[in-house]
């Protein structure tokens, strides 16, 4: 049985509780307030004294804040042996991944330096095709197309076109690319295997883990159930994506139940509060389970779908690329932070995919928020009904895969990649 046909049955159960559910929250507040709970007075991992992670300030116990670094680099954070790239604060520890050796075919992913480090992407000595010093660039640090940047350019002995100090590089140095802020340890994190777990007394969470990486190069996905479905959802509506995932030494979560819903859901079965727990989980799979902080992920189906698009812009200080399945927005959502995460929007026909409201217009809702904003985004239109997007799931992790946090140049800006889905167009 194909995965459209599955959903026309659980889209007629489903359709009354979203009815109901959205009909009795017409006219209800919604907060839209922006932020992560980064302020609560807790102290990083270790810190005994400071009070404050989070504040910009540097205190007792703390190596840094925020983008706050004090006088330290790359040398002296590392001892000398990564005297190159760009030190960074995590959880008020230095974050020394996009330190570098600058050594002769540094790259790789996720080996041998390994992004988000000093470059290479995707291959593991070297980058692309050649070069003494990243070969291909990397996507972050040095000899790469964002952040440090090298000298630029795309494929070269010091990554640039033709020329050996960048020729025609796509990005010169210092790159154009940003940072995910990865909210402050919260202290107390759950065990991440396979099952279901509670973590701040909201319980049902399900969590589903590969074999852990050997180092930070992990993704993590962040699903969200549509109306009167369930937390295992993801298995059959995003199968491709789950399996990249775990197969990468991942983590997904998956929620059943909410701290409280609202109408960034549509249904309220999941709500803004919910972003605190995400909050503390993101934290602790970076910590704990290998996570690339550059490679967290959200998308859902139904109200899921409208969740995972409202995530992708209250979270977008560590959201990197969000995708619904018959989502979008049916009210305003505010951006986090200045980063747009890119957004694969996939729906049925107009009139089709309609479950109370028309799913192709809000989907083209938040389309229109991210072109306002300069973003990324991309419209798929299955044809079909509601939550009819699971044969595009493929398409989905290719398009994770390509979008880590801050990627620049956006490397679908001439097209769409060979072997994508005819369904799908570049929002215009």
């Amino acid at each position: 049985m194909s995965s459209r046909i599955e959903i026309v049955h659980w889209r007629g159960f489903a359709s009354g509780l979203f009815r109901s559910a959205l009909i009795a929250l017409v006219g209800v507040g919604v907060s839209c307030s922006a932020g992560s709970d980064g302020s609560s007075g807790k102290g990083s991992s270790g810190t005994t004294a400071s009070t404050g992670c989070g504040d910009g300030m540097i205190e007792l116990g703390e190596d840094c804040d925020g983008t706050n670094v004090g006088s330290a680099t790359c040398a002296t954070a590392t001892g000398n042996p990564a005297a190159t790239g760009t030190l960074g604060c995590l959880n008020c520890k230095f974050y020394t991944n996009e330190c570098s050796t600058g050594a002769t075919g540094a790259g790789g992913y996720p080996s041998v330096g390994g992004y988000p480090s000093s470059g290479g992407f995707p291959t593991t000595t070297g980058g692309d095709t050649s070069g003494s010093s990243g070969g291909f660039g990397g996507i972050t640090s040095s000899g790469g197309t964002t952040d440090i940047g090298g000298s630029g350019g795309t494929i070269g002995s010091n990554g640039g076109t033709s020329a050996a100090s960048g020729g025609a590089g796509a990005v010169a140095a210092g790159g154009g690319s940003s940072n995910p802020t990865i909210p402050p340890d919260p202290g107390d994190c759950p065990n991440f295997a396979n099952g279901t777990i509670t973590y701040e007394g909201l319980d049902g969470i399900q969590v589903a883990v590969g074999t852990k990486a050997s180092g930070p190069t992990a993704p993590m996905l962040f699903y969200w159930h549509g109306t009167g479905s369930t937390s295992g959802e993801y298995a059959f509506m995003a199968a491709p994506v789950a399996s990249g995932i775990t197969a990468a030494g991942g983590v997904i979560i998956s929620f059943q139940n909410t701290t409280g819903g609202d109408l960034l859901s549509g249904t309220d079965i999941f709500g803004a509060g919910d972003f605190k727990l995400t909050d503390g989980l993101a934290a602790c799979a970076v910590k704990n389970y290998n996570v690339d902080p550059r490679r967290i992920y959200t998308m859902g189906c139904s109200a899921g779908g409208l969740f995972a698009a409202a995530m992708a812009a209250e979270r977008s200080n560590y959201i990197a690329a969000a995708s619904s399945n018959s989502g979008g927005w049916v009210v305003p959502v505010t951006f986090e932070g200045s980063y747009t995460p890119p957004y694969m929007a996939v729906h049925g026909a107009p009139g089709t995919d309609v479950v109370v409201v028309d799913f192709s217009m809000t989907s083209a809702t938040a389309e229109m928020a991210w072109k306002q904003r300069m973003g990324f985004s991309m419209d798929c239109n299955t044809g079909g009904g509601h939550c009819g997007g699971a044969g595009l799931a493929g398409d989905v992790w290719t398009f994770f895969q390509a979008h880590p946090y801050g990627v620049s140049p956006e490397p679908y800006a001439s097209g769409l990649p060979s072997g994508f889905s005819s369904e799908c167009t570049i929002t215009k």
